[in-house]
């Protein structure tokens, strides 16, 4: 009888997996429903409509029937997906709670130690964040995205006590920052030494690298949410409100060296407060300038008091510096909304509609902004060369010799191996060149 049953189950749910397999999740979400209505196996239909929705990226209704299973069917699986439930709802205290769990049921499952680690991360845990991050290593030793979620950490946190080859690299480039003269422009031949030093330091760990990041930043502890404004005006072409007040003192450089050097500027640079800022190559099709710096300030006033103060610097100097200018908000808006670029003109209300606010808002819901927001904590970086910003400056160096930029030699004399930017990043360089965007 228990075969016969077992057998029956299977028959049933064959129909589910099929619809799952094709990708048809409401066929068989529906299916689904039918099941639980006549009381079928409920524990398996949960954990299946859980899991489709988890799929959907639908985080409420997956949450809701993962909670809807027994706690004597629980197991790693089920516990770590429902801390991802969590964690997608910015709920990331329950979440930590949830993935400490699926360590309990399976001590080696990595998944577990990776996503404790970057949830502690998001609530400014870098101690915990670097201590799971390193077991999920341990366990997995070539995954690049625990490698890098690692190195993402160094920028906020210098452990101590933890020893791992790559904290061990990351000390030992923390040790050039001293060679450093603090509040000037630095010297070509102290950026060589540096880079070579860096260079051995790598070679000699033998640890393969896969970081194509290519902007360094020096944050302070407020969040600009780009990422939600770039949502609202891919999605739906208008401007959100934030936006207005934002505006930027733009650096353009002719080379890397420039950039470079105004990367080691931008690390000493004290401001009244301490306003955002990053050194950046450029990859954005149709946009000119290919080395870039930024700082970020909420008002027109601000920025021209802190481009005269950074101008004046510069410009005494020995810098290959191209242009300084003020900008509004962010170049991709100009298109769309040519009036934007002025930033001598109040024009908020010339431009904003009062809908607008009514499509922000219901974008904010359906992504749950402010959701997201509740638990997370913004710590200021710690401003220091390091082992992330090295892998980066390694990609603008890989950037200039695509581009013909020869600078580079003045300052770096390894060869161009194991270097990280991804296919497409590099399709992108080369467009540049041909179409000369300098």
């Amino acid at each position: 009888m228990e075969n016969n049953k077992t057998n029956l189950s299977k028959g049933l749910f064959n129909p589910v997996f099929n619809y799952i397999k094709f990708q048809k999740y409401d066929e068989a979400l529906s299916l689904l429903d039918q099941l639980l209505e006549r009381k079928q196996d409920p524990d398996i239909v949960n954990k299946l409509k859980a899991s489709i929705y988890l799929t959907k990226k639908d985080w409420k209704n997956s949450l809701l029937h993962y909670q809807k299973i027994s706690k004597s069917k629980n197991n790693f699986e089920i516990s770590n997906n429902t801390g991802v439930a969590f964690y997608k709802l910015g709920r990331f205290s329950e979440a930590i709670h949830k993935f400490s769990e699926t360590i309990k049921l399976k001590q080696s499952y990595v998944p577990a130690y990776s996503n404790l680690s970057v949830a502690h991360k998001l609530l400014g845990n870098f101690n915990l964040s670097t201590k799971y991050a390193l077991n999920a290593l341990t366990l997995n030793p070539s995954d690049n995205k625990i490698k890098n979620n690692l190195i993402e950490i160094l920028n906020y946190y210098l452990p101590r006590e933890d020893k791992n080859p790559i904290l061990n690299i990351n000390e030992n480039l923390i040790k050039l920052n001293e060679r450093k003269i603090h509040n000037g422009i630095i010297e070509d031949k102290l950026i060589n030494i540096i880079l070579d030093k860096s260079e051995e330091i790598l070679e000699k760990s033998k640890i393969k690298f896969h970081y194509p990041e290519t902007q360094i930043y020096r944050k302070n502890n407020t969040n600009l949410n780009c990422e939600r404004h770039f949502g609202i005006f891919n999605k739906h072409k208008i401007i959100p409100k934030f936006c207005f007040s934002c505006y930027k003192v733009q650096i353009t450089l002719d080379d890397v060296l420039g950039l470079l050097k105004l990367y080691f500027y931008f690390n000493d640079l004290i401001l009244e407060k301490n306003n955002i800022r990053k050194c950046m190559i450029e990859l954005r099709e149709n946009v000119n300038g290919n080395y870039k710096g930024y700082i970020y300030a909420s008002s027109l006033e601000e920025a021209k008091k802190i481009m005269y103060e950074v101008k004046n610097k510069l410009n005494n100097q020995k810098l290959s510096l191209n242009k300084i200018e003020i900008k509004h908000g962010c170049t991709e808006f100009y298109d769309e909304f040519k009036e934007y670029k002025n930033i001598d003109q109040k024009i908020t209300d010339k431009i904003y509609k009062e809908e607008w606010s009514k499509i922000e808002n219901i974008f904010d819901q359906k992504n749950l902004i402010h959701e997201n927001e509740r638990e997370r904590i913004y710590i200021k970086t710690l401003n220091k060369y390091n082992l992330p910003d090295f892998l980066i400056i390694r990609n603008w160096l890989l950037y200039a010799n695509i581009i013909g930029d020869e600078s580079y030699k003045i300052i770096f004399n390894s060869k161009f191996e194991n270097y990280s930017l991804s296919q497409d990043q590099i399709n992108k360089i080369m467009l540049r060149k041909k179409v000369n965007l300098n």
